[in-house]
C-alpha cells in the first residue's frame, strides 16, 4: 500500500511539474472591418507619426520634407511592421534555441489479474527519467545560427526603411514632374486657344488659308488633351505620394509639402564616386543582408557536420516487480545503419556555395548600378545644363517678341510662336531635370544612402545602432 502511494506521489508529482511549465496564450482576433476603417483614417498627425518624428529629432518644423516623410512611413507603412515584427519573431526563436532539451518522465503500472505464480503483488510499477546530452556543440551551433537568422530580419528591416525613403523619393520626384508638365501643357493650351482665334480672325482677312486654319485647329485639339492627360498624371502622381507614405489621398497635407531645391542638384564632378562605389561594393544593405544570409548557410553545415556526433540519451529508474525492487539505467543513441550524413552534408554544402554566388551577385548588381548611375548622371547633367541655357534663351527671345510687338514691328501671331517655343524649350529642361533626378537616384539606389539632399535620419542597421543615413 505504501508502495503505491509512493509511486503515485511521483506520478502527481510530474504531472504538477508539467502543469506548472504551462503559459496560456489569450487568442486574438482581427476584425476586418475595423483594421480597413483604422487604415483609411491613418494620417500624419497620429499621435504615432509625432512620436516617430520626436524619436527621430525631427519634431520641429510646419514643412513635411523627406526626412520628414520618412520617419512618417516608418510608423504608418504596414511593410515596415512586418519586417520589425519579423526581428522580434527572430529575437524570440534565438532566445529558445538555447535552451537545453527537458527531460522525460514515463511511469508504467502493470496489474496481474490472474496471479496465478503467488507474487506477493499482483503489481509491477516502473518509473523512469530520460535525459539527453547534444554532443558535438549542436546547443552552441543552434544558438549561433539562430542568431545569424535574426541577423538577416534586422537587415531586412534596414532595407525595407531604406526602400520607403526610396518610395518617398521617388513619388516626390514623380509628383514635381507631373505638376510641372501639367502648367506647361495648360499655358501651351492656352496659346494654342489664342493662336487659334488669331488664325480665324486672319482668315476672314483673307490674311491665312484652310490649311493654316486646320493646323491650328489639330494643335490646339492636341494640346487640350494632353492637358486633360496630365491633370490625370498629376492626380496619380499625388496618389503615389499618400501611398508611399502610409496615408489615403484625402489625408495628405499636399500644401505643406516642402518643394525639392531642385537648383541645388550637386555637380557630377563633386560626388565623391571612389567612396560611394567602395560603400556599394561593401556596406550597402542587400550586401550586408546577403552575407548575414551566408553566415545562416555556414551555421548550417555546421549543424549538419556535428550530427555526426549522436546524442546521448540516458535515464535513470526504479522498478518495483511483483515484490522485487530495483533501479535501472537506460542508455541510447542514434547508429548510422542505413544512410550516414554525407548527402545532408553535400545538400548543406551547396546551399553555402548557393548564398556565395547570391553574395556576389549582390556585389556585381551594386557595381553595375554605381557605374551605370555616375555615367548617366554625368551626361543627364550636363544636358540639363544646356537645356536650362536654352530655356533662358528662349525667355529672351519671347521678351523681344513682345517688345517688337509693343512697338508695332511684330504682329500677334510672332508673339504667339515665340511663347509656344518658350514653352517647348522648357519642356525640354524638364525632361532633363527628370532624368537628372533619376540617374541621382539610381547612384542613391547602388549604395542605399542618400547622395541628394543630404539626410541626417537615422537607420535601423544592425551593425551601428545610430547610423546616419548620409553616412557609411
Amino acid at each position: 500500500m505504501q508502495r503505491g502511494r509512493f509511486f503515485s506521489a511521483i506520478a502527481c508529482g510530474a504531472v504538477a511539474i508539467a502543469l506548472s511549465a504551462c503559459v496560456e496564450a489569450p487568442p486574438i482576433a482581427l476584425d476586418p472591418e475595423a483594421r480597413a476603417a483604422r487604415l483609411e483614417a491613418r494620417s500624419l498627425t497620429d499621435p504615432d507619426v509625432n512620436a516617430a518624428l520626436n524619436k527621430a529629432g525631427l519634431g520641429a518644423g510646419t514643412n513635411w520634407t523627406l526626412d520628414r516623410l520618412t520617419a512618417a512611413a516608418w510608423s504608418l507603412r504596414p511593410d515596415f511592421a512586418r519586417a520589425a515584427a519579423d526581428v522580434l519573431a527572430a529575437d524570440a526563436a534565438e532566445h529558445a534555441a538555447g535552451q537545453l532539451q527537458n527531460p522525460t518522465f514515463s511511469f508504467d503500472p502493470q496489474y496481474l489479474y490472474d496471479n496465478a505464480s503467488g507474487n506477493i503483488s499482483p503489481w509491477t510499477l516502473a518509473a523512469s527519467l530520460g535525459f539527453t546530452i547534444e554532443t558535438g556543440g549542436k546547443r552552441g551551433i543552434r544558438v549561433a545560427q539562430s542568431r545569424a537568422e535574426t541577423d538577416v530580419r534586422r537587415w531586412q528591416l534596414a532595407e525595407a526603411a531604406w526602400k520607403m525613403r526610396q518610395d518617398i523619393r521617388k513619388a516626390l520626384t514623380a509628383r514635381l514632374v507631373a505638376q510641372s508638365a501639367l502648367t506647361l501643357t495648360r499655358r501651351e493650351a492656352m496659346l494654342r486657344q489664342s493662336f487659334s482665334i488669331w488664325v480665324e480672325n486672319a482668315l476672314r482677312f483673307g490674311a491665312v488659308g484652310q490649311p493654316e486654319r486646320l493646323s491650328a485647329v489639330t494643335t490646339l485639339a492636341q494640346a487640350q488633351t494632353a492637358a486633360r492627360t496630365a491633370t490625370g498624371d498629376a492626380a496619380a502622381a499625388d496618389a503615389t505620394l499618400a501611398l508611399a507614405v502610409g496615408v489615403t489621398t484625402r489625408n495628405f497635407p499636399f500644401t505643406s509639402l516642402a518643394p525639392l531645391e531642385t537648383e541645388a542638384l550637386p555637380e557630377p564632378e563633386m560626388l565623391d564616386m571612389p567612396t560611394l562605389r567602395a560603400a556599394a561594393l561593401t556596406n550597402r544593405l542587400s550586401l550586408r543582408r546577403a552575407l548575414a544570409e551566408y553566415h545562416v548557410t555556414e551555421q548550417a553545415l555546421r549543424m549538419e557536420v556535428a550530427k555526426q556526433y549522436p546524442d546521448v540519451s540516458f535515464g535513470p529508474g526504479y522498478v518495483y516487480d511483483k515484490g522485487d525492487r530495483g533501479v535501472t539505467l537506460t542508455l541510447g543513441f542514434t547508429l548510422p545503419l542505413f544512410h550516414g550524413a554525407r548527402a545532408v552534408i553535400d545538400q548543406a554544402l551547396a546551399a553555402r556555395a548557393k548564398a556565395a554566388v547570391q553574395f556576389n551577385l549582390e556585389q556585381s548588381q551594386a557595381l553595375n548600378e554605381i557605374e551605370t548611375g555616375s555615367v548617366r548622371y554625368a551626361a543627364a547633367y550636363a544636358a540639363w545644363i544646356e537645356a536650362k541655357n536654352a530655356e533662358a534663351a528662349s525667355r529672351k527671345a519671347a521678351e523681344a517678341a513682345d517688345n517688337r510687338l509693343a512697338m508695332g514691328s511684330a504682329d500677334r501671331s510672332e508673339v504667339l510662336t515665340a511663347s509656344l517655343a518658350q514653352v517647348a524649350v522648357e519642356r525640354a529642361t524638364l525632361n532633363a531635370l527628370r532624368a537628372a533626378l533619376e540617374a541621382l537616384g539610381t547612384i542613391e539606389d547602388s549604395v542605399q544612402r542618400p547622395v541628394w539632399p543630404i539626410s541626417a535620419l537615422t537607420l535601423p542597421r544592425p551593425d551601428l545602432q545610430q547610423t546616419a543615413l548620409n553616412r557609411n
